[in-house]
């Protein structure tokens, strides 16, 4: 039987997480197995702690609780995502159990525990159940909302992006329900985004989101022609500002993820510039790999990612002939071809620079 206090022990185990957040903290997925027995060491002597008397120790235990569930995720793979969520409800269970309303903290993790839920489950493939997940975590955000109080926007915000995205992946998809929940985010980033680095990783989600459902919507006949044409101006002004927005955000040292969000968008506009505005796809290409007098090289996945939808692009307009088109409808296309042609030429000879990640 150990003789240490109660604070002795927790000195260790504090010891233990700052250990496990500073490995977290590396980005390098090799110190995740590390830093998650960091983490259950932490955990093993907390759940020995007194948390049944000590609000203080019980909120501790907490952190234990989702840091765990927070590598477990990362690593990813069924086994650990389903440990990953039972890491959150284990969090949960002792979050409700705190006075929520003494301090905003305690509500503001119990939010997280929710989202962090979903966020295991999504990755699990079980978008029902992620979406009941993030419903409560947004009822317990309101439900602490006073008009002294407000919620936090920044959690309000990734709630709703996070919900928008997962109605494209229920089984029953609700696109249309998701490009407005996605704009409804947009109209709450776009006055921070290019300030605040959360704001612009939202929004570029948002936009991703936007971009997905339209695409599902103009797949699902029959399509209403208006707004259809509505969908698809809002789709590649949404697409221009995305690439208007990592354009800035490079200057001040874009983040990894906005790498991936920026090449799923660029494929996204090069494939609905062909599909319905094949005549503005050249000028699209250019201004975001070539624009003005920028001299920063283009970055490599970029430009290849251009040259293949050009490539495309000229051989399924080629297909298309004078019974197609007509003799008027004919020279546009040789115009739009040679266009095509010409910006091919010109992204091939742009200095180009490789991006990790």
């Amino acid at each position: 039987m150990t003789t240490e206090s109660p604070e002795d022990r927790n000195a260790l185990a504090k010891a233990w997480m700052q250990r496990g957040i500073a490995l977290l903290s590396a980005n390098d997925e090799t110190a995740l197995p590390e830093a998650l027995n960091c983490f259950e060491q932490a955990l093993a002597i907390r759940r020995e702690l007194p948390f049944e008397q000590s609000t203080w120790y019980r909120w501790l235990l907490t952190a234990c609780w989702m840091n765990r569930g927070d590598v477990l995720t990362r690593l990813g793979g069924e086994a650990n995502l389903a440990e990953a969520v039972r890491s959150f409800d284990e969090a949960i269970f002792h979050l409700t159990r705190l006075p929520l309303d003494e301090d905003p903290q305690y509500r503001g993790r119990l939010v997280l525990g929710w989202m962090h839920r979903s966020l295991a489950l999504r990755a699990l493939s079980k978008a029902e159940e992620a979406l009941t997940a993030l419903e409560r975590a947004r009822q317990t955000l309101e439900e602490g909302e006073t008009p002294d109080r407000p919620a936090d926007l920044t959690l309000k915000v990734t709630l709703m992006a996070n919900h928008a995205a997962l109605l494209l992946e229920l089984p029953c998809p609700k696109a249309l329900e998701a490009l407005q929940g996605a704009d409804a985010v947009l109209t709450l980033t776009r006055k921070d985004e290019t300030s605040d680095l959360l704001a612009a990783e939202i929004g570029l989600k948002a936009r991703h989101t936007f971009c997905h459902a339209v695409a599902m919507l103009l797949e699902t006949p029959p399509v209403d022609a208006r707004h259809a044409e509505e969908w698809i101006m809002q789709a590649t002004d949404k697409v221009d500002e995305a690439m208007a927005l990592t354009l800035l955000w490079e200057g001040k040292g874009m983040p990894r993820p906005f790498h991936r969000l920026r090449l799923e968008l660029f494929e996204y506009g090069c494939r609905i510039y062909l599909a319905y505005q094949p005549h503005f796809m050249a000028e699209f290409l250019l201004e975001v790999l070539a624009p003005g007098q920028n001299e920063t090289p283009a970055p490599e996945d970029l430009c290849q990612a251009g040259l293949e939808a050009l490539r495309l692009a000229a051989e399924v307009l080629r297909q298309r002939g004078p019974l197609d088109l007509g003799l008027g409808g004919m020279d546009r296309l040789l115009e739009v071809l040679q266009a095509l042609n010409q910006a091919a030429e010109r992204i091939k000879m742009l200095p180009t620079r490789r991006i990790d990640g």
